[in-house]
């Protein structure tokens, strides 16, 4: 009896009609096991293009986000999975999405915009980053992740100050690690969210100022480190970035809170 795993070599595999009903059934179920998916996303071939684009126009939501997903993370056969197959055409489809009627389409268009990260779509992407919707904001800030273009950056300046604290997260990680991106400006949006109420988006911001070498992110980066309820493990590598220490050294969180108030003197 043939086997029904997806994991088979490709003469094997289920008809993409197959995968694309058992891809949907994944979504539905928002299931983390998602091999029906994962294929086809590998399937990054002439006609595996035109079918994720027939799909991106169905009539049925479920079925247009299913098409964003592939097109973002679409990869062909030999390519690695980060490789993009056809991403022009895939940022064409995408581009169209992000104006779909339904907000869950528009939010995973977003996601995989971002995971294709051709900067034209830039403009359209940052257009849209006063959206009502904190998911629609939150996939954009992801999108723009990265990002030095103008537009891109004078968007996340703006989610950095987002309500929606996985907003401020994300816009502050794509400020805080483009080093290339810096100013007055830059750091003062930096310093505003090293005591955000959102620790992931404090320890973005403060690993943005270490990146710059800004002596201002030292006492925020000590009071950090120092307090126990406050997950101090996650602010060591902005101490290591600060200090310049290769991320290997061999060297506890007391050695470093000395070094650190040292460079307070």
């Amino acid at each position: 009896m043939p086997s029904t795993s997806l994991e088979t070599s490709p003469s094997d595999l289920p008809s993409i009609d197959h995968l694309i009903e058992a891809a949907v059934a994944e979504m539905r179920r928002d299931d983390d096991r998602t091999p029906a998916l994962v294929v086809l996303q590998g399937m990054g071939t002439p006609e595996g293009l035109a079918r994720m684009l027939d799909l991106s126009r169905s009539a049925e939501p479920m079925r247009r986000r299913l098409a964003a997903v592939v097109l973002g993370q679409m990869h062909g056969p030999g390519q690695r999975s980060d490789e993009r197959a056809f991403p022009e055409p895939a940022c064409d489809a995408l581009l169209r999405l992000l104006d779909d009627e339904d907000t869950s389409v528009m939010v995973d268009a977003a996601f995989a915009l971002g995971h294709l990260g051709n900067r034209r779509c830039d403009p359209a992407l940052a257009a849209r980053r006063h959206h009502e919707d904190p998911h629609v904001r939150y996939a954009i800030a992801f999108a723009l992740c990265g990002s030095t273009t103008p537009v891109a950056v004078e968007a996340l300046l703006a989610l950095m100050d987002d309500p929606y604290d996985q907003v401020r997260d994300w816009a502050t990680t794509g400020i805080g690690q483009c080093t290339g991106v810096d100013g007055p400006v830059i750091r003062a949006a930096l310093l505003r969210r090293v005591d955000d109420e959102d620790v992931f988006t404090q320890v973005e911001a403060m690993h943005g100022l270490a990146r710059r070498g800004d002596a201002r992110v030292l006492p925020p980066l000590i009071r950090a480190l120092g307090h126990e309820h406050l997950m101090p493990h996650l602010f060591v590598d902005a101490a290591f970035t600060y200090l310049g220490l290769e991320e290997d050294a061999d060297i506890d969180e007391a050695e470093l809170m000395v070094r650190l108030k040292a460079r307070l003197a």
